[in-house]
């Protein structure tokens, strides 16, 4: 059986998306800050640290934007 890439399925918490929205209208290019995070744990690249006691793998990231 060959190695197989992992499959990844990045879902968001109801109070992320809240909070996105709400950072949306003060920070305007979040989303794109985010989007290379969600993109590398896609693609099995792991950022952030992993949370235990969990049912499923969690990781905590932080995204900065650099601003300027």
């Amino acid at each position: 059986m060959p190695n197989e890439p992992l499959s990844v399925q990045v879902e968001f918490a109801p109070e992320f998306k809240r909070n996105m929205r709400a950072l949306a209208k003060k920070y305007r290019h979040i989303r794109s800050d985010v989007q290379p995070v969600i993109d590398q744990i896609e693609a099995s690249e792991f950022v952030g640290d992993r949370i235990p006691g969990t049912a499923y793998v969690v990781f905590k990231v932080r995204v900065s934007a650099l601003f300027g």
